[in-house]
């Protein structure tokens, strides 16, 4: 659908709980994945959680800020000619 000119794009407000909010879920999901990915492989449970802790810490944390980079930048933004 081709923009009208009198309509400006414009980002619009997140907040920053919201990217919060959405790390926090999606890690829980792939918690779960590694946990059982590592028993598949033969890890006791011990070991799988143990995993799953280090892989969540940092995976959140580069998800997080990954999450940020992309909102904050413009790259790939079309913007109607004025």
């Amino acid at each position: 659908m081709p923009l009208r000119k009198d309509k400006k794009m414009s980002k619009v407000k997140i907040s920053k709980r919201r990217h919060l909010i959405k790390a926090t879920t999606w890690s829980l999901l792939a918690s779960v994945t590694t946990f059982f990915v590592g028993r598949a492989f033969g890890l006791d449970t011990d070991k799988a959680l143990m995993i799953v802790l280090i892989d969540r810490m940092l995976k959140f944390l580069f998800y997080y800020l990954h999450e940020r980079a992309w909102f904050s930048s413009n790259w790939g933004v079309i913007k109607p000619k004025d």
